[in-house]
């Protein structure tokens, strides 16, 4: 099990709480893009509905997002997808999934207790670990993906 120290604790904790916060950013532009551009509208390609489980060293995640988007470099391209993730469960909305193919998966986890922190409001609370990554290669078809983040993934990547 590792242990931090104070220093290393608090960089951890700024670190995240960076994270969260572009996190949130791009969330939020990314929503406004999609409602602006009439992603309401089922033109475009199919997508596929992706649900499944969030946790972090085994524990389910209570509040969060999970963000998928094509992998470009891998040759996948379309529209981006979405979830909150609420008790350690995610589920994209009906049409608003992947497209399947590679796609470039992102993750915030939030311990939900809402706190104010240097005078700004965390309304899903601190962050738990900072963004996890992953790619993920989903089929042409509804699918279940569950994503298990631990302490030991995050420190193999050096965040």
């Amino acid at each position: 099990m590792r242990r931090y120290t104070d220093d290393k604790h608090t960089s951890l904790h700024r670190s995240a709480l960076a994270s969260a916060k572009i996190f949130g950013h791009v969330f939020g532009i990314a929503l406004t893009i999609m409602l602006l551009t009439g992603c309401s509208r089922n033109d475009g390609p199919q997508r596929y509905t992706v649900s499944g489980k969030v946790t972090y060293d085994g524990k389910p995640v209570p509040k969060g997002f999970v963000t998928f988007s094509p992998d470009t470099e891998a040759g996948n391209s379309g529209p981006g997808g979405g979830a909150e993730v609420r008790d350690g469960v995610y589920q994209t909305a009906p049409g608003k999934g992947v497209v399947g193919g590679p796609h470039r998966v992102r993750i915030i986890g939030f311990d939900g207790i809402a706190r104010t922190e240097s005078g700004e409001e965390l309304a899903d609370g601190a962050a738990l670990f900072p963004t996890y990554q992953s790619t993920v290669d989903f089929p042409k078809a509804d699918a279940t993906h569950d994503f298990e983040v631990t302490t030991t993934v995050i420190s193999a990547s050096g965040e």
